[in-house]
């Protein structure tokens, strides 16, 4: 059947379709181009505008800029550039486009105006690179840390007691105490607590090695042993593990660091500590402690420590040395190493009991005549021993242990082993010699 409509209706039609699409497509690009309403502002109009030569005009529907300003000159050329693109849109497209959702928030960098990621993404001169402390930091937290604390001294100096005190735990619940007579059939033992500690959401694998019997012997001669084969039976497990074919979990037990504790009844270093240092400093990193240091008045204290330093010269002892303070370090912070450094022997008091002082509940011990603070700075160098060992230098306790003392041990073993295997090639050697001679 023919149509009815005649052929010059029909091209009127497509005509008129045409020209509907061409105005939607124009509409949508100049919508694309200038899509925020940041950029313009709608301007009611007061009925209708004349312009300057009194002909009636239409009224505005973007009259002026918020944010910036177009010029005219780069709208008509935006215009005429939507003008130029007569092929419509597709419709599901046009309903399927949305705005880009924003880019989640970067992690604040606790390097503060250092922050690399202060850095805009879209600058050309920025690679990236600058955030690797944050990846670093990011995985040492999730994999955590351990650190290897010894502690050595014969008993009833507070050991145990200033252990608790300083991580705020209690590692000796079980501590059966012996009488003199055991204590005087009683040989040097190594005795381990491990315990997990976490602190806002870094964790801790703490290990006390404790050393009890350590010079309660009436015959105290090479009772240091014991302690100096415990440290290199740690190192040499490292080595074994560290050269096995699998290394991805080592368990690192060495010791990081040795607390020996001096008793303040005396007049200065006594032979078996003198002994016991110099055995073990080529070793382990050791920090001597001045125990029960509420038994002594300040000018006592001052005293011993004087005595106790030269004597550490005389004999030729290397206990722990601070490292030196980078150039870019704050006042405040070389101000606190160098006090750190004159401490030393650090006069310490342990206590776990809570007491009321002033209306105040702090750590101490009650005595007749007064409180002793355990965490006053003018009663005893606690606050320091702990800023030291767990808040400043933790890290390097553990460098200078993989990076002197185990690399000694380390290559002590790889030159004792390049021996035997010259021996025993040179004894080859000599056997094949000899039955060719014979």
């Amino acid at each position: 059947m023919a149509s009815s409509i005649s052929e010059p209706e029909n091209e009127e039609k497509i005509k008129r379709f045409q020209k509907d699409n061409v105005e939607e497509a124009e509409l949508v690009h100049f919508l694309k181009d200038y899509p925020s309403k940041e950029y313009f502002r709608f301007v009611p109009s007061e009925g209708i505008q004349r312009d300057g030569g009194g002909g009636p005009t239409e009224p505005k529907m973007f009259s002026s800029v918020v944010s910036r300003t177009i010029p005219d000159d780069a709208l008509v050329e935006k215009e005429q550039r939507s003008f130029h693109r007569p092929q419509p849109l597709d419709l599901q497209q046009q309903h399927m486009a949305a705005p880009t959702p924003p880019s989640p928030s970067r992690p604040r960098s606790p390097w503060g105006r250092l922050d690399p990621y202060d850095s805009d993404e879209d600058d050309k001169e920025y690679v990236g690179f600058a955030t690797l402390p944050n990846q670093v930091h990011r995985k040492s937290v999730k994999k955590g840390f351990d650190f290897t604390l010894m502690v050595a001294g014969e008993a009833g100096l507070g050991k145990s007691t200033l252990v608790n005190s300083l991580f705020l735990t209690d590692l000796y619940k079980d501590r059966k105490l012996l009488n003199a007579e055991e204590r005087i059939l009683q040989t040097v033992e190594i005795t381990k607590h491990v315990v997990d500690i976490e602190e806002k959401g870094v964790k801790l694998r703490l290990t006390i090695v404790d050393t009890p019997g350590f010079g309660d012997a009436v015959n105290n001669t090479e009772c240091w042993k014991p302690v100096a084969d415990y440290i290199d039976q740690q190192f040499e497990q490292y080595f074994r593990d560290e050269s096995g074919l699998n290394r991805k979990n080592i368990q690192d037990n060495r010791v990081h660091c040795c607390l020996y504790f001096i008793s303040p009844f005396g007049h200065g270093l006594r032979p078996l500590d003198v002994e016991f240092m110099k055995a073990l400093h080529q070793r382990v990193n050791i920090v001597p402690v001045l125990a029960k240091a509420d038994t002594l008045t300040p000018c006592e204290v001052e005293r011993m420590k004087n005595k106790i330093r030269d004597e550490i010269e005389q004999f030729g002892i290397r206990i722990y040395q601070f490292p030196d303070c980078d150039s870019d370090e704050d006042d405040d912070f070389k101000m606190q190493d160098q006090a750190l450094k004159e401490c030393i022997p650090f006069a310490v008091i342990g206590s776990n009991t809570v007491v009321e002082a002033k209306g105040r509940r702090v750590r101490g011990r009650l005595y007749p005549w007064g409180i002793v603070e355990v965490e006053n700075p003018d009663h005893c160098d606690f606050i320091k021993l702990r800023t030291m060992l767990v808040r400043t230098h933790m890290q390097d306790l553990k460098d200078v242990t993989r990076e002197t003392h185990y690399e000694n041990y380390r290559a002590q073993c790889i030159q004792s082993m390049t021996r035997m295997v010259v021996k025993e090639r040179n004894r080859k050697h000599e056997q094949e010699r000899r039955s060719v001679l014979s």
